[in-house]
């Protein structure tokens, strides 16, 4: 019988042991998502508040609004209309989306909100520069909904074209005492304007339609402007475009 050297006994693998894992402390976790949430905050702030072009001539600019920016038979059609005489001052290259009897909230048989019938054509364009005006229209509805549906879409705009600067023009009254859901409207529509950065423009405060040479300038509807009229949005656009250093 053979008296050699017997295999060594197979040991079943099992797991392999290593060196037990060490919890992280509860501080640390704090620390480190506070950072994560300071980290998102901070890109968030950069985006709204980094460098601009200039809007000099040449430059793409889009105009979403209601029927202030696209004209009525009172005043404002074709090159008559405010935006086409500040686009022609300022040499840029406008597009304006503006619709009749829309805003934030506000939309008609014929057209959505200002975002469901207008933003997606004219943030397509990549503007420098993308104004918004009004909302008259959205007067009897909810300030807080409507100073929501403002701040979604000024994000929307910063989210989509982050190099574009935003102008916010707040809804005019044509008349000396706006009412107050109208003017709580406006002041919904001016926070969330500023808090997006915006240059904010306010006719109703400074008053471009009050008193009788403002009444001059307004239609027989007693609603909206006249050519007159129109040459006053213009002046006064380009003299808060001004103090903004546009």
């Amino acid at each position: 019988m053979s008296t050699g050297t017997r295999p060594a006994p197979v040991v079943p693998a099992g797991p392999v042991a290593g060196p037990p894992l060490r919890r992280v402390p509860r501080a640390v976790v704090v620390i480190l998502t506070t950072a994560a949430v300071l980290l998102v905050a901070t890109v968030a702030v950069a985006t709204v508040l980094a460098p601009h072009p200039a809007v000099g001539p040449g430059s793409r600019v889009v105009v979403v609004g209601d029927s202030y920016s696209s004209g009525t038979v009172q005043g404002g059609l074709g090159g008559s209309n405010w935006t086409a005489l500040l686009a022609d001052r300022r040499g840029w290259a406008l597009t304006d989306t503006a619709i009749p009897g829309t805003g934030y909230l506000r939309a008609r048989p014929y057209a959505g909100s200002f975002v469901a019938a207008q933003l997606d054509g004219a943030l397509a364009l990549r503007p420098e520069l993308v104004v918004v005006q009004g909302s008259l229209n959205d007067g009897d509805l909810p300030p807080a909904l409507v100073g929501a549906a403002a701040a979604t879409l000024y994000a929307d705009v910063h989210a989509r074209v982050p190099g574009a600067r935003l102008v916010v023009i707040g809804p005019a009254w044509p008349g000396d005492v706006p009412p107050a859901g109208l003017v709580a409207v406006r002041d919904a529509v001016g926070e969330a304007a500023r808090a997006a950065g915006a240059v904010w423009i306010d006719p109703m405060t400074e008053g471009w339609f009050a008193g009788p040479q403002g009444a001059a300038l307004i239609g027989a509807d007693a609603l909206h402007p006249t050519d007159a009229g129109h040459r006053l949005m213009a002046d006064r656009t380009a003299d808060g475009l001004t103090r903004a250093g546009l």
